[in-house]
């Protein structure tokens, strides 16, 4: 049985739908922390590969789960996917209480999967459930509670893994990790059971499936890319994962020289430097979910087109503060949050506008191929980032060379947007 919405925006529906991502997002970040805070612990560099496990089956599967978003009803999609979830943190708990490394990170690889699947289903949601004029307020709501989420779940998982080896001792690493994930495993359940209230839409594509869905990565792009206001959104779009990957690596990188650790031996103290770095992100991310509920609130009624501009703007002002103030001043936690505010609110209308503008029938195939070029420019943003780490390129050098790309993205994006009512 299929409902359609009707004259009323079924805002319950909505923030149902909220919750339930954010949950995902917080799951999963919490885990992925989680297991960085064993290996630490084990005295093993979990933070790469992992990092590499999240974003892998984006880039392998990405045509597979836009053709399942429009083909299928994608709230039976997402509902598979929650349901998923719990599977997945039951047997990474098992793997935890085992002491199994290979089966945690196993069944986390499949967690990353689910992620990926979990995406477009939900982001094909909001407009089905909202609307097109209220898309840009619901869909920036939706980006930011899932930073919300994020920020809970890196910040989280550190705090309760250090609190709880503090309680039971240096030898508890294995129970420190998996207690926290058998309580994210019951929420998860908890989650599923609101999932099952989420409003079916019938699906507009009949599409067949196709193997060559597998390898059809090049022809999602080219949809994407042959209609110039979802090119344009997507470039915007792609830009800001860079920059906030960037940064996330910068301020990694000022926390480390700050606080120079004597041992990597030395649990505690490695993860104590971890928590520092958590505490940088915090104040980004703060600073993002501000921006990011205040341009939601300006696009409620309407894409505004602008706020984009504004925060490139932003974004480059921001960039110069964090080159020119010195580490762990006042100013520099406050330039901090303000490079995060005028990011999210960059992004909001951005993304707003690339789930509007995209077809009914194909909107989960745009979304995927977006999904496609933001984890490609967030594999950049790393590899870019260590470039110039390896060359002897300083943070505040480095937050200088954001605010020449910041600029030229921000003339791009006034240019492009100009047009768009």
């Amino acid at each position: 049985m299929n409902s359609q919405p009707g004259k009323k925006t079924p805002w319950a529906s909505f923030w149902s739908l909220s919750f339930i991502q954010s949950m995902n997002s917080l799951n999963e970040k919490g885990v992925q922390f989680m297991l960085i805070a064993l290996g630490i612990w084990m005295m093993k560099d979990l933070q790469y590969p992992l990092s590499v496990l999240i974003v892998l089956p984006f880039v392998l599967f990405s045509p597979l789960a836009g053709w399942l978003a429009d083909r299928y009803c994608k709230t039976r999609l997402l509902q598979a996917m929650v349901l998923l979830q719990v599977v997945v943190l039951a047997g990474m708990t098992v793997g935890l209480f085992m002491h199994n490394l290979w089966v945690t990170v196993g069944f986390f690889t499949v967690f990353c999967v689910q992620a990926m699947f979990f995406s477009p289903a939900k982001k094909g949601l909001v407009k089905d459930i909202v609307g097109s004029e209220n898309i840009g307020f619901a869909s920036g709501i939706l980006e930011i509670t899932s930073m919300l989420a994020l920020l809970l779940g890196q910040i989280g998982a550190l705090f309760i893994v250090y609190s709880l080896l503090r309680k039971w001792g240096p030898d508890a690493g294995w129970e420190a990790a998996a207690w926290p994930c058998a309580v994210c495993m019951c929420g998860a359940v908890l989650v599923f059971i609101l999932s099952l209230f989420i409003p079916r839409f019938k699906p507009e594509s009949r599409r067949v499936f196709k193997w060559s869905l597998l390898w059809e990565h090049f022809s999602q792009l080219r949809m994407l890319w042959r209609v110039p206001v979802l090119r344009n959104s997507e470039i915007g779009i792609g830009y800001f994962w860079f920059i906030a990957g960037t940064m996330m690596l910068i301020a990694l990188q000022m926390a480390a020289e700050a606080n120079p650790v004597a041992s990597t031996k030395d649990f505690m103290q490695v993860l104590g430097q971890q928590k520092d770095s958590a505490l940088l992100m915090a104040w980004i991310s703060g600073g993002s979910i501000v921006g990011g509920v205040t341009a939601s609130i300006i696009c409620a009624r309407r894409i505004r087109t602008w706020v984009a501009t504004v925060g490139g703007v932003g974004m480059t002002i921001g960039c110069v503060l964090l080159a020119l103030v010195p580490y762990g001043t006042p100013i520099f936690y406050v330039s901090l949050a303000i490079t995060g505010f005028v990011a999210a609110g960059y992004l909001v209308p951005l993304n707003a506008l690339l789930q509007d503008r995209a077809d009914n029938d194909k909107r989960g195939d745009v979304i995927a191929a977006g999904n496609l070029v933001d984890c490609f420019l967030g594999i950049m943003s790393v590899v870019v980032q260590a470039g110039m780490r390896y060359v002897g390129i300083s943070p505040q050098l480095q937050c200088g060379l954001l605010a020449v790309s910041s600029a030229l993205v921000a003339i791009f994006v006034y240019r492009s947007m100009r047009s768009i009512s």
